[in-house]
């Protein structure tokens, strides 16, 4: 997983300079949430999104899983043709075809519960912001950058920000850069605007209110994440501009409420579970039984 993101980001790193163009054993899981499930309807169902470099097909055990154990209707769903579009569409385009692609699943139009694993769960946080006219009523992610990925061993990487990168490599939606805030801000062209870092008073506000309504918003990460990096991204968290730690509650986001985290916390609807399972499987079965101790408290 990832991989080819990472050779491919090496090899730009190469032409860049030469043409000056700017496995884990289960256990139980811990928490850090001490408030408990709100609003939980039995009778939702539940749609599973993949990740990057990803497809329904290699969700379908854990899709199968869900439906089996929870006894629950489950569309396991796929952006464009799965794998490749994960790859190399940016994520503002996939949000759109993702939107299109529920309003069809008449199933849904009375709610549903979301579950998105690594960059699908940007893409449900986004349809929860931005769209959502078929209401999400408890947005699960698991594994997923909302704090944002960089890998510190990746020098020399402002040209990510360039138009081409933005426009035809998903992951430069979410690349933020620690020592380059203001590059990010201006440049990234995803991240910024779900995280509410970038401020347009209408659909800002609007992203906000979306996320205040939700009945619950839990985080699923893993110490043990070798593809997240920090892998506290899976928590809000990420560097400061000496690559430490900024814990949620410590970040700008959170104390100035911009995304409605804090309000959401404050009526019970923010959860934040770790595992201590590999990033890849939490779609496997190997960390189902660290899930089920999760999932079953919300679906």
């Amino acid at each position: 997983m990832f991989n080819l993101i990472k050779d491919a980001l090496k090899t730009f790193v190469i032409i860049n300079s030469i043409c000056n163009v700017n496995s884990i054993i289960s256990s139980t899981p811990t928490t850090t949430s001490t408030t408990t499930p709100t609003t939980i309807n039995i009778n939702y169902p539940i749609v599973v999104l993949h990740g990057l470099e990803s497809s329904s097909q290699q969700m379908i055990p854990l899709s199968n899983w869900i439906s089996d154990t929870f006894n629950k209707q489950v569309f396991n769903i796929e952006i464009g043709n799965g794998e490749r579009t994960s790859i190399y569409s940016p994520l503002t385009t996939q949000l759109y075809e993702l939107c299109d692609t529920l309003y069809n699943i008449n199933e849904l139009s009375n709610g549903f519960n979301f579950i998105g694993i690594s960059q699908g769960g940007l893409l449900a946080r986004g349809y929860v912001e931005q769209c959502n006219k078929y209401p999400v009523k408890t947005l699960i992610t698991i594994v997923s950058p909302h704090g944002g990925i960089f890998w510190k061993n990746i020098k020399y990487t402002n040209f990510i920000y360039n138009k081409k990168f933005q426009t035809h490599l998903s992951i430069a939606g979410y690349w933020r850069k620690p020592t380059n805030l203001n590059l990010y801000l201006s440049k990234c062209s995803y991240l910024p605007i779900i995280n509410n870092e970038v401020w347009t008073t209408e659909v800002s506000e609007t992203q906000r209110i979306n996320i205040q309504n939700l009945s619950n918003f839990v985080m699923v990460w893993s110490k043990n994440d070798k593809v997240l990096s920090p892998p506290e991204s899976g928590k809000f968290s990420f560097y400061d501009e000496y690559f430490n730690i900024i814990p949620l509650d410590e970040t700008e986001l959170y104390k100035n409420d911009d995304l409605g985290l804090r309000f959401l916390n404050n009526k019970g609807g923010l959860h934040i579970y770790e595992t201590n399972c590999s990033h890849v499987d939490h779609r496997n079965s190997i960390c189902f039984d660290q899930l089920y101790d999760i999932l079953n408290k919300f679906i």
